[in-house]
């Protein structure tokens, strides 16, 4: 998908490409759309099933006859056919999708009205004839058998608004942060919305649908089937952004495994590649907190449990403290006071000459070889609260929308929809014992 196409698909979803991006904290929040209910999608199943063999992206819709065609359907329709197309469609489905280059292709369920020969198919309105001979021949290439997880994803398609997308989709919408959550890179997701709650649920996985073994499934796995707390609004502004991984690899493998910054990371710092594959299979936390004084809105603090020897992760610290030395850094050892508020840690506090903090560690006491070490950027670190609980096998995040755009902390090539959300949680969970490459994923988006 090239450049330009890119940003027309933005500006036409721009909810779906939010969705996809935040996951990768980014990718997976622009893919919301109205509320689902059960309906027979009229069209082809043949032709759907070449759009999702052929599409980067395939998104689902639910015709709503009280507000405005969307602009893609004055598009590619006129904005008189669309408009009368549009209320005489009511409550019915109709898609978009995203070829490997070009403008999003709009497709409709056929109607009495069509040429006989078009009766039994979908309606395609490409772009041009040249778009529509493209996809002519990359849907004629011979496939392999369709995986049972796609064929349910053609089926969650046609039934209501959802989505399914690949890795190539991703890469063109949020560029090098992909890297971030490549467990995202390929899925599909049921959307449903509630008054102002938005709430997203399907399989992820770092592998091509295609290639799903036949046990996962688009149901909720066993394990959360059952009832559970639902996703309440989120009211605490004292954190912009919480995250917690059972692992630090699913966030940071593709960053910390690439060849060239494993050797800036040994040069520069003096951190070796044991220490960084100890740090990716350690257990994290992220949290953003605000300030209100200083150069910088927020702080990021980040919570490690370490598996090594004290005495190891104490000589990494040093060499990373010389380095910053040799860069005009200051180190200062200062108490921080514990959240029991009737202790201290010392702290390592990192500045330039008579300037505010710009991150620094804490290494709390231990006994054992697992180590918990605090890191912050931004302003110092503080003490582990003693509260916090193992993730277990599940990534989960919090963010506040909002609040990081009013503090400059989210970028405005966001959709104003995302720029105004409340809330958007979610949770990313392996559907199979010591298997991370198919996940559950599930998540809410709360609107003012």
């Amino acid at each position: 998908m090239g450049r330009p196409a890119c940003l027309r698909w933005m500006l036409v979803h721009p909810l779906t490409t939010s969705i996809l991006c935040l996951l990768i904290v980014l990718p997976l929040v622009r893919l919301v759309t109205p509320a689902v209910r059960k309906n027979d999608a009229a069209g082809d199943q043949e032709t759907m099933h070449r759009l999702l063999a052929v599409s980067e992206l395939l998104q689902s819709h639910r015709v709503q006859a009280d507000q405005s065609p969307p602009d893609l359907w004055r598009q590619r329709l006129g904005s008189e056919e669309a408009t009368r197309l549009w209320v005489n469609s009511n409550g019915t489905i109709w898609w978009t999708a995203w070829l490997s280059d070009g403008p999003a292709v709009l497709v409709l369920p056929a109607t009495p009205s069509d040429p006989p020969a078009e009766q039994s198919s979908l309606r395609l309105e490409f772009a041009d004839d040249l778009h529509a001979k493209v996809f002519v021949q990359q849907s004629a290439v011979s496939r392999p058998p369709r995986s049972r997880l796609m064929n349910q994803c053609l089926d969650l398609l046609r039934e209501g608004p959802a989505v399914h997308w690949t890795d190539a989709a991703v890469s063109s919408m949020a560029g090098p942060i992909a890297r971030l959550l490549p467990s995202a890179s390929n899925g599909c997701l049921r959307l449903t919305r509630t008054g102002a709650q938005i709430r997203f649920s399907g399989v992820v996985s770092s592998l091509s649908l295609e290639q799903a073994p036949a046990r996962v499934r688009l149901v909720a796995p066993l394990f959360r089937g059952k009832e559970r707390l639902p996703m309440t609004p989120v009211t605490d502004d004292a954190l912009l952004l919480r995250l917690e991984s059972p692992a630090a690899d699913q966030l940071l493998r593709r960053l910390l495994t690439n060849e060239s910054i494993q050797q800036s990371l040994k040069s520069n710092f003096g951190i070796a590649s044991s220490t960084l594959t100890t740090l990716l299979k350690a257990p994290l936390q992220i949290r953003l907190t605000p300030v209100s004084r200083g150069p910088f809105q927020a702080v990021l603090h980040m919570n490690l449990r370490l598996t090594m020897p004290r005495a190891r992760l104490a000589s990494t610290l040093n060499s990373v403290g010389e380095a910053l030395e040799e860069r005009g850094l200051v180190r200062q050892v200062v108490d921080v006071i514990n959240p029991d508020g009737r202790s201290a840690s010392e702290a390592v506090v990192w500045s330039r000459a008579d300037g505010p903090p710009l991150g620094g560690w804490i290494v709390a006491p231990s006994d054992d070889s697992l180590q918990h070490l605090e890191l912050s950027l931004g302003g110092s670190p503080l003490p582990r609260d003693p509260g916090n609980t193992d993730p277990g096998t599940r990534l989960s995040m919090t963010m506040l929308p909002r609040e990081l755009v009013k503090r400059g902390l989210m970028a405005d090539s966001w959709s104003e929809t995302i720029q105004q959300a409340v809330s958007l949680k979610l949770q990313l969970q392996p559907l199979f014992k010591n298997r991370a490459d198919w996940q559950w994923l599930e998540g809410q988006l709360a609107e003012p």
